[in-house]
């Protein structure tokens, strides 16, 4: 069985991608806070219908949901692609055009160390659960 077919564990590892991209964008934003008419950036944030549709889609494993009556709900595959990164300035530019504010900046990288940390928190328990289930301890 192939434990990215899991789909809580697609979820969270899908989640864990976004931070990390996240955290690389603010980091970019802080490196160039002296830039002068650099414009501070962010990631849009994850659409939770979108990941739902695609843990939902059959996979390879046929794992996933089936319409099997016309009144069912027809799931339609996920959007494959990378994340879209879009500009979000902090506050007013300053006189050299620069929109970032280390303040929010570090605001969002900590936010988005402690939401990576949750995650991966319950990626490790959900795994200790299934060695559990499958008699190899935890």
């Amino acid at each position: 069985m192939d434990i990215g077919g899991v789909p809580l564990l697609s979820m969270l590892k899908e989640r864990m991608g976004w931070l990390s991209a996240r955290q690389n964008v603010l980091a970019q934003n802080v490196a160039n806070a002296d830039t002068p008419g650099y414009s501070a950036r962010d990631l849009k944030p994850l659409d939770f219908a979108d990941i739902l549709k695609g843990a939902t889609t059959p996979s390879q494993s046929g794992g996933g949901m089936a319409v099997t009556d016309p009144r069912h709900i027809a799931l339609s595959p996920s959007q494959a692609g990378g994340y879209t990164d879009f500009s979000a300035p902090d506050s007013e530019a300053n006189p050299t055009g620069n929109t970032v504010s280390l303040e929010q900046e570090m605001i969002r990288v900590s936010d988005t160390q402690a939401e990576y940390q949750a995650a991966s928190s319950l990626y490790a328990k959900a795994i200790g659960m299934m060695k559990t289930a499958i008699g190899h301890g935890g």
